[in-house]
């Protein structure tokens, strides 16, 4: 059952990926679009948001060569509840290698993946399926993407975090399984605050 969760979620973080012109089917570029599964079952919402923020970097935190593993201490890993061995995977929508951090007591997910080949422009309105809205962290410019799922589907939140240009910071927080739902304002507020102490892990190497 907990494996089955954790598929249902990897299969929900790649319909955020990126939409070349179109939110027809989750998010998924035209190209790369394949049969349905039960989580694209349902009618996509449309694409909004207000307008992203008006907010200038302080400074630039270039990705390349940051391992993602390393963007949450143990003792940090150990607040968000993460009770199994954080591992890694090349994760194919996000062109990045991604790291993922379980709960099994919790029953939720992180996963952390450090952008380099686009930045945040990828994760606005009409080009990701699902409601974006603008958020800053530790003075970054930021944002939410939240997708509406059926019941039956583990809801998640992702926060991308504009740290240099055509680069980005990509958190997920979701459920594994857990029932009844965090509910969307819950498990947003924690991606935030996960994305929050990344950025300041960043901002402090």
């Amino acid at each position: 059952m907990v494996d089955r969760g954790r598929t249902l979620i990897r299969l929900s973080l790649a319909m955020l990926a990126l939409a070349a012109c179109t939110t027809e089917q989750a998010g998924v570029p035209a190209a790369q679009r394949g049969p349905l599964t039960s989580s694209t079952s349902q009618p996509p919402s449309p694409s909004t948001s207000a307008p992203p923020p008006s907010v200038s970097r302080p400074r630039d935190l270039a990705m390349s060569g940051v391992r993602p593993c390393d963007l949450l201490t143990p003792d940090q890993q150990r607040k968000f509840g993460v009770d199994d061995q954080p591992r890694t995977n090349d994760d194919q929508t996000l062109q990045a290698q991604s790291c993922y951090f379980d709960s099994q007591k919790l029953r939720t997910k992180i996963s952390i993946s450090p952008l380099t080949s686009f930045g945040i422009e990828r994760f606005q309105p009409r080009k990701v399926n699902g409601e974006v809205r603008p958020l800053t962290i530790r003075a970054f410019p930021a944002v939410e993407v939240f997708t509406e799922t059926i019941e039956t589907i583990d809801m998640f939140c992702v926060v991308v975090v504009d740290v240099a240009a055509g680069q980005a910071v990509h958190v997920n927080y979701g459920e594994d399984g857990l029932r009844p739902h965090l509910g969307r304002s819950e498990v947003c507020r924690r991606a935030a605050e996960v994305a929050d102490v990344v950025t300041g892990n960043l901002l402090a190497r």
